[in-house]
């Protein structure tokens, strides 16, 4: 699997992209902002020593503003480099131009290249015509510079982020966001553009239900040389009759060429799905009607379902791993700052096995993509390659429980597409829930564990606990979490799952006696998931859920239930009695002092 390194803790130091420069001739017509707050930014590139390119769709047929082009030109590229790059005596960096597919190249013209924006302009221009062009750039990325091109990654625009690791192959990442890379065109051509915007919603995918209004953030661009102050947004979601029309009043206008992102009330279509398209088109500009522009395509999971997301956080270790305890650390540290809830897990292999490894941690290795690309420490959310990434794995990104806690918010939002409940009762373990309407009769599967937490490194060493950079309390913290003791079902990696119509599944277990590693809290653990080994993105947890039961097992809370789902965070006192409070939030407002489990954690009031 090719890889693309994707990171924001590295745009330090850029809070914002600025356009620094004299007036042009021509004007950028494109889909990304002129300027961008540093989050919403993310660097693209290898970390190697090796070519990278970046190429953007300019399309007539997808495209409106393109069809009223035809036959005017485009004058150049305008793109954004994250350092020098003065390449061009070694052809080396350079901008480019394809027509018809994305590797049939018409320009490729070396120029060097300076950190922040760049208009270059082609020797000779492109005429505007039937066939897609794409436009985009080049730069030799060496090891440890920063990675060379730059996304804005709150609209992910299709077709604007085609990327080429070591000039091997040309791939579209859909996740990534749009390039900062624009067309130029000459500014007697610009009346194609006067009264047109581009508008999108940002935060997909969001759960909805059908035909319902819902709040979402939409990213307006202008395409025009003047300000906007007002826009006409007609949305239309999969199963509509007609589009929604809706006129939102900017807080502040967008400058001509500029971009902003508005919290406004969206309406969903009728059609149930996971992936169901959703459609925006600006109509009106300032109380004008609109040119017609591109439409902004994304997709919501709209189902009458609404589970509520627990994220499943899987971390791959080893005993003999000497940078693992240092991920631990800082992982633990985000679990701390993070408020909600979570189910975490411990793979004790990939890199060796040792005296934690089961079953379950072999056969979840598949997700690396093959052996070679085993690694610790790594770690996985939800099983799903997050917005940002291209592969379900991810590694270290720097000493600090930052990185995690921004990982743990994505996988929250990340829709949930199951109910899960565990039971314990009458010497079993009781899995039970509901899946989405419109995954009945997908295959699914159900994991069911026995987990320990606690396990001291006196009794069982752990490698890299005196290294030189460790934090001065590593020794004192660190405990083995998350071990896998026992799983409930037949097959290691999951048993498949058979539902009823109305999508509901019951599954009961024998509780086990099984000795542990001498830890101090055990946990049963359930989710519900796909398993696809040849396709990693079709791997992802619907959702998980956790039941907590004391050191010396199900003698410290039983009969009890845990559920995660429609009812959110379940409450009991440590008799195993559940209480009528919901959440952590209220359960601190109404709660006498003491020692309770909600949402299947300790807390002490």
């Amino acid at each position: 699997m090719k890889r693309l390194i994707l990171s924001l803790a590295l745009l330090l130091g850029m809070a914002t992209l600025q356009f620094g420069g004299s007036a042009w001739a021509q004007v950028p017509y494109g889909y990304a902002p002129l300027t961008a707050d540093e989050e919403d930014l993310s660097g693209l590139g290898s970390n190697k020593n090796q070519f990278v390119q970046g190429m953007t769709l300019f399309d007539p047929t997808t495209d409106p503003v393109l069809g009223r082009l035809k036959g005017r030109e485009i004058r150049g590229v305008r793109c954004y480099l994250r350092a020098d790059y003065r390449q061009a005596r070694q052809k080396r960096s350079g901008i480019l131009a394809s027509q018809g597919k994305v590797d049939n190249f018409v320009r490729t013209q070396y120029v060097d290249l300076v950190k922040g924006w760049n208009d270059i302009l082609f020797d000779e221009p492109l005429t505007i015509g039937d066939e897609p062009l794409y436009l985009g750039v080049q730069a030799y990325e060496t090891l440890g510079s920063p990675y060379p091109l730059v996304a804005y990654n709150k609209a992910v625009v299709p077709q604007s982020c085609w990327i080429n690791l070591g000039k091997k192959a040309w791939e579209e990442y859909t996740d990534r966001g749009t390039l900062l890379i624009m067309a130029l065109i000459d500014d007697d051509a610009a009346t194609a553009i006067e009264r047109t915007a581009y508008a999108q919603n940002t935060t997909h995918p969001q759960t909805v239900a059908p035909d319902r209004d819902f709040t979402g953030g939409l990213y307006i661009h202008n395409c025009t040389p003047l300000p906007i102050q007002s826009v006409e947004i007609a949305m239309q979601g999969e199963g509509a009759q007609s589009p929604t029309l809706r006129t939102i009043e900017l807080p502040t206008p967008i400058v001509a060429y500029g971009s902003t992102v508005v919290e406004a009330s969206l309406r969903a279509g009728s059609t149930e799905g996971t992936s169901v398209n959703w459609t925006a088109t600006v109509t009106q500009i300032n109380g004008q009607q609109a040119q017609a522009g591109r439409p902004g395509t994304t997709q919501l999971y709209v189902t009458q379902d609404d589970f509520q997301r627990t994220p499943l956080i899987e971390e791959f270790t080893s005993q003999r791993c000497i940078n693992c305890p240092q991920m631990a650390y800082f992982l633990d540290k985000a679990l701390e700052e993070y408020e909600g809830d979570y189910v975490y897990i411990s793979h004790h292999s990939g890199f060796q096995e040792d005296a934690f490894t089961t079953q379950p941690d072999r056969e979840i290795l598949y997700v690396f993509g093959g052996y070679e690309n085993e690694y610790n420490p790594a770690i996985m959310y939800n099983r799903a390659i997050m917005e940002g990434e291209n592969q379900i794995i991810q590694g270290v990104r720097d000493m600090s429980p930052t990185p995690y806690l921004e990982a743990l918010a994505k996988a929250y939002d990340m829709p949930a597409m199951a109910e899960v409940n565990i039971e314990v009762g009458n010497g079993e373990v009781h899995v039970s829930g509901r899946v989405a309407r419109d995954l009945v009769g997908t295959p699914l599967y159900l994991s069911c564990y026995l987990v320990e937490d606690g396990i001291s490194t006196k009794d069982y060493f752990q490698k890299g606990m005196d290294d030189a950079d460790a934090p001065a309390d590593l020794q004192d913290v660190f405990r083995h979490n998350g071990v896998i003791l026992h799983y409930f079902t037949q097959e290691a990696i999951g048993d498949l799952i058979q539902t009823t119509e109305k999508g509901t599944y019951d599954i009961a277990y024998p509780m086990v006696e099984k000795a542990g590693f001498g830890g101090t809290a055990r946990r049963l653990v359930a989710f519900v998931h796909k398993v696809n080994k040849g396709n990693l993105r079709d791997n992802v947890v619907l959702n998980a859920t956790e039941f907590h039961l004391g050191a010396d097992g199900i003698e410290a809370i039983h009969d009890a239930q845990s559920t995660i789902g429609n009812e959110g965070r379940a409450t009991y006192d440590l008799s195993g009695r559940r209480l009528s409070v919901r959440s952590a939030s209220s359960a601190s407002s109404v709660l006498p002092k003491g020692v309770y489990i909600i949402g299947g954690k300790k807390v002490i009031k």
